[in-house]
């Protein structure tokens, strides 16, 4: 998995110097560089990953699938760009998010809203980098109009979880199924679903894509279930963004859903006060997480990601491909919710 990271990341190095060396307009190459800067700092390369694993399912992995591979790494800079400015976050991955470095570099008062504008631009413009990166990987037109497609409806229910997420901040409702279908179309589509067909789809094999399916959705729901559970209970130096902005945005994990439901009228109007004072104090963060751990919702939650990947590790075993990659699937499962960032 080093060695792919490291062909990944000479890939997405490459496409940017071809960017670059296309561009004619200084402002736009300074803008093509931070966005270098922004995809090439950090990142687990999970999602290109997962698309050679998906390729090398039923191929023999080449050079063509590494190119293919970065697409996906774009589109998570251009879904990231976006969602930092919707959540108003300051840092990403130990560093500023990527409208606030476009603030800084332009070093004047008040621009804010320009460089929002600025950042939302240049994540659109990302987004048409990670499909011509695709559509240039080298594969034939048929494989490549079916990997193009399944990554346009990935980007489709992305955008639709997202709405999801930003009005459930709005309502006050506490449901575990609603909130298992915002996790599957705005993580498991996009984090292991989608990428692995899309490197199905470019081998040319259809013939176990309900099987990924099913591993992809129950594998990307207890991704992102743990991602909640390190967002309060994880340690800011590791996971490169404040513990307290989940909390902040007012996002009603499966932690608060649970917790609300075991808990009486007086700790319910705490929970609901949390969730919407938008910068809570760290002592009611830590009355917070205690109100979670004695209610047994980090216990329920912690159950529900054990059942998730058990789930998904069954969907692998279905699957008839190459032994190699499949033993890789299920480390990188294991991986997925033992992580500690």
């Amino acid at each position: 998995m080093d060695s792919l990271r490291e062909r990944i990341n000479q890939k997405l190095e490459d496409y940017f110097k071809f960017k670059l060396d296309e561009c004619d307009n200084e402002i736009i190459k300074d803008i093509i560089i931070k966005l270098r800067e922004f995809t090439m700092n950090g990142g687990k390369r999970v999602r290109p990953i997962l698309l050679i694993m998906g390729y090398g399912l039923f191929s023999e992995i080449d050079e063509r699938i590494i190119n293919a591979s970065i697409s996906i790494e774009m589109a998570q800079s251009f879904l990231l760009i976006h969602d930092d400015i919707m959540d108003q976050s300051d840092m990403r991955r130990g560093k500023p998010s990527f409208h606030r470095s476009v603030e800084s570099s332009l070093n004047r008062d008040g621009i804010e809203r320009i460089a929002e504008n600025i950042a939302i631009s240049a994540g659109d413009l990302i987004d048409t980098f990670s499909h011509e990166a695709l559509l240039r990987s080298g594969f034939p037109v048929n494989n490549l109009l079916d990997a193009d497609f399944e990554f346009s409806k990935i980007i489709e229910d992305t955008g639709k979880g997202q709405i999801l997420d930003i009005y459930s901040a709005l309502e006050d409702v506490y449901s575990e199924d609603r909130l298992l279908k915002l996790h599957f179309l705005k993580t498991a589509r996009y984090t292991i679903q989608g990428p692995i067909l899309m490197g199905a789809l470019l081998s040319g094999n259809k013939q176990y894509l309900n099987e990924i399916r099913d591993f992809g959705k129950y594998a990307g729901i207890a991704f992102q279930l743990y991602d909640d559970l390190l967002g309060l209970f994880g340690e800011e130096e590791k996971t490169g963004k404040s513990i307290k902005s989940d909390v902040n945005e007012g996002k009603k994990t499966l932690l608060m859903i649970r917790a609300y439901e075991s808990s009486g009228s007086e700790t319910r109007k705490f929970i609901d006060k949390c969730l919407n004072n938008g910068n809570i104090s760290d002592s009611d963060f830590q009355k917070l997480r205690r109100v979670v751990i004695e209610s047994g919702s980090l216990d329920y939650t912690k159950k529900k990601i054990d059942e998730y990947n058990s789930k998904a590790r069954a969907s692998l075993k279905k699957i008839s491909g190459n032994e190699d990659i499949i033993d890789m699937l299920d480390f990188l499962l294991e991986y997925l919710i033992k992580r500690e960032n």
